[in-house]
């Protein structure tokens, strides 16, 4: 684990793995990363030198996945799986599309970033066990009845009328950076958030970076960046436009070829975007 204080861990459950989770895994490999993934069931493609783990080993699958899960339900099991995992292991949480870039440079066990946008991103994760805000966010994920603080009083209690308080009928985001940022806020430590550029150097606007063709290294990594969030929406431009495939010539098929990952033998899938009018 050459430059790295903590290991690395993911989670996956759902769709295939792509050549974005394979170049993205490798890319922690490359680093001398001790990297696992929890696997909510075997999937095929995870490249060679990751340690798998099974998900179960840190928590059940929750009752409100259906077979197959919606994307939504995906998301929410994964902010879950992330505050338990980091209840019980002292690592480093990422997303399956936080590329790394360098080996994170973490102060006192904690690490993540800010959006840009006055809060902070849940895709890289390291808070001490210690951690008030890890205390908080687990007691509060650990309630029968979530209602957040940080949600408009009325829609309370619409949720309340409807009976629907557990943690799936919340608004996107709100089990994963909405919850971190408040519980970081409200514990004193949001302080210790690092710079967007560190691990969100592309945000929004400037994503389509990635699979541009032409656009140079420098115009996606800075120079304190440690990892670049690739997203969801990133694959899902991908299946839309090119069939799963990254525009060659862009950053995307320049790193995986760079991984010696074929993207035509795993091409990335989900969710097209939808068609403008």
């Amino acid at each position: 684990m050459t430059g790295w204080t903590l290991p690395v861990a993911t989670f996956w459950a759902g769709e295939p793995i792509s050549f974005v989770e394979q170049m993205v895994i490798r890319s922690y490999l490359d680093q001398g990363c001790d990297f696992t993934i929890y696997l909510a069931e075997p999937v095929a493609g995870i490249p060679e030198g990751a340690r798998i783990a099974d998900a179960a080993e840190i928590m059940p699958k929750p009752a409100f996945v259906s077979d197959p899960p919606t994307r939504k339900e995906l998301a929410v099991w994964s902010d879950l799986f992330r505050v338990a995992l980091l209840r019980k292991r002292q690592v480093v949480w990422v997303d399956a599309d936080a590329y790394c870039v360098r080996p994170f440079e973490l102060e006192g066990g904690y690490g993540f970033g800010l959006n840009g946008e006055g809060g902070v991103l849940s895709g890289v994760m390291a808070l001490p066990p210690e951690s008030p805000t890890l205390l908080w966010m687990d007691e509060f994920l650990s309630a029968e009845i979530l209602e957040p603080p940080w949600v408009k009083p009325f829609l309370i209690q619409q949720r309340r009328k409807k009976g629907t308080l557990g943690p799936d009928s919340l608004n996107w985001g709100d089990t994963g950076p909405r919850l971190l940022t408040y519980a970081l806020q409200q514990c004193g430590e949001f302080e210790r958030a690092l710079p967007k550029s560190v691990f969100y150097p592309l945000f929004r606007q400037t994503l389509s970076r990635l699979w541009t063709p032409g656009m140079s290294d420098r115009g996606i990594v800075a120079d304190n960046t440690q990892s670049v969030h690739i997203f969801g929406y990133t694959k899902r431009a991908m299946v839309t436009h090119w069939n799963g495939l990254p525009p060659p010539g862009s950053w995307l098929a320049r790193t995986a070829e760079r991984h010696g990952i074929d993207p035509a033998a795993a091409p990335a899938t989900g969710m097209p975007l939808p068609q403008r009018t």
